[in-house]
């Protein structure tokens, strides 16, 4: 009912600011719409979980932090598309600076230092946020946040939980309601080794189920079909950008202070009953639709609703998310989940074997026919030898039998043979004659079945 096989990403489905974003990164630096829409997605969590959190369909509070994971080869524009969204033009950060000296940039707002320690002095105190954003991510899968000491905290950071610590060198730093966002970029047959090696352990965690995945494997799987325009049709990322940056002010709470400043978002009627009917519908396909990826599915609901409360806050700003910020959001995170099956599931099967061909071999007689085909061809030899002796090539039925040396039954049934055949014919008296029809060559006689010849005819 909801859910789409979507082969390709979805982007007619973005807010036009968005759209306008993503359509000009494309075209400008020529990166499939798999990176940038992921990029997009992830400047604006990092910069939004610092002000907001949103009250979900059971009354629950979570921040509007989103998590991406993207995969596309070498050489393909990554990099260029993590610069146009995280490095703010020259001219926004100049007249930031004018307005406030202490006012960040959105790449102050990045975690440089991805260790334990860095992350827990980060955090540490009162509704603070992080953002890890690799531009190479392959690092941090070995990085000391992947430890199983660690890696089940991260879910937990994800979640915004009342408070988190991380063991007991880190007792000292206690993280009231923080917010981690994670971005990763990373080459596809790198991480499919990684999945390889881990076993499946860090998705049993719980780490990549909340992640959105955007795979651009062309080698392996369906991707968007994208052409280049020319320069005069371009739109702009700037408008992103500006808004973001706007965004970015006072989202941290004031020194001292001992409650987070984040504001929260609701949902109106509509988007609540809608993304209520969503869960439900995820929820019964847990054993269909969903069955290899039920990890990821049963955050669809959760996910939708933090990308639709990304999409309102730049476009609308406060207020409640409308029915159509779930219906754009929900049309990403359906493909998010063809492409974490394309990446955690299909990735990670053999390929198939090769099928070799055997050649066919005649099919084997069975034991009894290849004793009657035996006993013809002897009889037939018996008759031919001894026909050049006899007028007309007509032999004795008895000096055939006394040369066979079969017993009557066996003499009888080999006759019958060759009779249906059309080898041979009997004729003649009490004693017959046999002889050689013009046939004389020996064919397996399929299809035939012997006939008893009268006994008057021996």
């Amino acid at each position: 009912m909801y859910f789409q096989q979507r082969p390709a990403c979805p982007i007619e489905k973005l807010p036009a600011v968005f759209h306008e974003a993503v359509t000009h990164v494309c075209q400008m630096v020529g990166v499939p719409p798999e990176v940038v829409v992921a990029d997009a997605f992830a400047v604006t969590s990092t910069v939004t979980q610092r002000r907001y959190k949103i009250k979900g369909i059971h009354e629950n509070l979570m921040p509007t932090t989103l998590n991406t994971l993207s995969l596309a080869p070498t050489a393909i524009g990554k990099g260029e598309s993590y610069r146009k969204f995280f490095q703010s033009p020259a001219d926004f950060e100049t007249n930031a600076l004018k307005q406030s000296a202490h006012r960040p940039t959105i790449d102050d707002l990045l975690l440089q230092d991805v260790s334990l320690s860095s992350l827990m002095s980060h955090l540490d105190g009162y509704g603070k946020s992080a953002s890890i954003q690799l531009e190479d991510g392959f690092s941090f899968l070995g990085g000391p946040l992947m430890k199983r000491d660690a890696i089940s905290k991260l879910p937990q950071a994800w979640s915004g939980p009342p408070s988190l610590k991380f063991g007991r060198c880190h007792s000292s730093k206690n993280a009231i309601e923080p917010c981690l966002a994670i971005g990763l970029r990373i080459q596809p047959e790198l991480f499919y080794a990684f999945l390889k090696r881990d076993k499946g352990e860090s998705r049993h965690l719980g780490l990549w189920p909340r992640f959105m995945t955007f795979c651009y494997d062309p080698q392996r799987f369906p991707v968007t079909p994208w052409h280049v325009t020319t320069t005069s049709s371009m739109t702009s990322h700037l408008p992103l950008i500006e808004r973001l940056v706007a965004l970015s002010a006072d989202g941290d709470p004031p020194a001292g202070s001992n409650e987070p400043a984040r504001k929260v978002l609701m949902m109106d009627t509509y988007a609540n009953a809608h993304l209520r009917e969503i869960a439900y519908w995820v929820k019964g396909q847990m054993t269909g639709e969903f069955y290899d990826i039920q990890d990821a599915a049963g955050r669809a609901a959760e996910n939708t609703l933090r990308l639709a409360s990304n999409f309102h806050v730049v476009c609308h700003g406060e207020g409640p998310i409308s029915r159509e910020m779930i219906e754009r959001a929900w049309s990403f995170v359906d493909w998010s989940l063809t492409q974490f099956r394309n990446v955690f599931v299909h990735a990670l099967q053999p390929p198939p074997k090769t099928v070799k061909l055997a050649p066919m071999k005649p099919p084997k007689l069975p034991h009894h026919q290849k004793t009657l085909n035996t006993d013809m061809q002897f009889m037939l030899d018996c008759v031919g030898a001894r026909g050049h002796q006899f007028p007309m090539g007509r032999v004795p039925v008895a000096e055939i039998a006394l040369l066979t040396g079969f017993h009557k039954t066996r003499f009888l049934k080999t006759l019958g043979w060759l009779i249906a055949g059309c080898f041979v014919e009997v004729a003649g008296d009490e004693k017959g004659f046999i002889r050689l029809l013009p046939l004389q060559h020996l064919n397996t006689p399929y299809g035939y079945a012997p006939i008893a010849l009268p006994s008057g005819q021996l």
